[in-house]
């Protein structure tokens, strides 16, 4: 019932409030459900838990959340407590763990079902046993070499004793992370396998009703079939982006806009802040109503190329805040309108979120994680 009732009062927001968006991200669903399928399929014996984490690698939280919901997951991934509030207010039923840090005071205040912590520290364990007053599940991080979170090998001892003098606290999970897992054959990532294992075999030993032991994220399923655990987590290759994989996934995301503004440059004249560019020839200049605050990196000032009519239209000047200039004269009966595609879904595109990356010389998560979250989430 209560359900119901959120559902109809949004209905009749969105209908009360409903205008037509400057930008629309396009989220395929077919994409995200067959890169499931993929990984899935890599090991049966392995389950597959997504990373919902920093609005789902900007895809949208609630969105892929609703796509995921009834697939049989173990659980879904989250860095916050903020976003499992987010997940259980939409009606999620998929259990959850939120692997981020977590105050203790939300952890205790909790009433969520089906919610699990990981616990970060040995510290954190310490005054989460002292301060605890109700059961509480928990995943508890191993740190095996990435050296960011997580109990040292040689705190083991003591969390052990820790777990098994306060039996309200449920070790539902143990888990641990990969430095360096998307360089094939990395020694480093070789050795916290030898070390996971290890401490894997001793909780297994210490606690038997341990559900869950996860290690290998999406670059780490190269090393899965070395690794001691039951579940992989899966963040961008969920996205269809192959991190050190290479296997047949799909991007999922599209960002597209409309031409807000057509006009000709005559030769030797500039666009965009502080001239960056000059025009060799009388030149047609095209804009967007969208720059760095609505995801199009500055980094692609003169760099970066958009789509008008599947044709490369490269961007001229300085991406603005709000606005991008492109050239366009070698596209005729070009109108004020035309669907204009900023990041593309097909990964063979100049502008996919991997090519982007390139450009920008940096990583396809943060051209992901910078498409903001005030934009529309469109599921196809």
């Amino acid at each position: 019932m209560v359900s119901f009732a959120r559902k109809l009062v949004r209905a009749l927001r969105k209908k009360r409030f409903a205008y037509e968006p400057l930008l629309e991200v396009r989220i395929y669903r077919d994409a995200l459900l067959h890169n499931l399928k993929v990984f899935r399929a890599l090991d049966e014996k392995i389950a597959v838990a997504p990373v919902l984490k920093s609005n789902a690698y900007g895809h949208g939280l609630k969105e892929v959340a609703a796509l995921l919901d009834g697939e049989g997951l173990p659980f879904l991934c989250i860095d916050s407590f903020f976003e499992a509030l987010i997940l259980r207010n939409e009606g999620i039923t998929t259990p959850l763990l939120v692997i981020g840090y977590t105050p203790l005071p939300n952890m205790l205040a909790s009433r969520l079902p089906n919610t699990a912590f990981g616990v970060i520290s040995i510290e954190g364990l310490h005054e989460l046993a002292r301060e605890m007053r109700k059961p509480v599940s928990i995943h508890l991080k191993i740190d095996t070499g990435m050296h960011r979170h997580g109990i040292l090998p040689k705190e083991v001892d003591d969390a052990i004793a820790i777990l098994k003098a306060n039996p309200q606290i449920t070790l539902e999970g143990v888990y641990s992370h990969l430095a360096d897992a998307d360089k094939p054959n990395s020694a480093h990532a070789k050795e916290q396998v030898r070390t996971w294992n290890d401490l894997a075999k001793r909780f297994r030993t210490e606690f038997p009703t341990i559900k869950y032991f996860h290690c290998a994220a999406t670059a780490g399923a190269a090393y899965a079939k070395d690794i001691d655990a039951n579940v992989m987590r899966l963040g961008l290759g969920l996205y269809g982006i192959n991190a050190g994989t290479k296997l047949d996934l799909r991007p999922a995301l599209e960002v597209r806009t409309g031409i807000s503004s057509l006009r000709t440059i005559r030769t030797g004249e500039s666009v965009g802040y502080n001239a960056t560019f000059k025009t060799p020839k009388d030149t047609r200049i095209a804009t967007i109503p969208a720059g760095y605050f609505e995801g199009v990196d500055r980094r692609l000032s003169n760099k970066g190329i958009v789509l008008v009519k599947n044709t490369a239209c490269p961007i001229v000047g300085r991406v603005s805040m709000n606005i991008t200039s492109f050239e366009v004269s070698h596209i005729p009966d070009i109108e004020v309108g035309e669907r204009v595609i900023v990041i593309s879904a097909d990964d063979t595109s100049p502008n996919s979120v991997e090519k982007i990356a390139r450009t920008c010389e940096t990583i396809p998560y943060e051209i992901l994680v910078h498409v903001p979250a005030h934009l529309r989430r469109v599921v196809v």
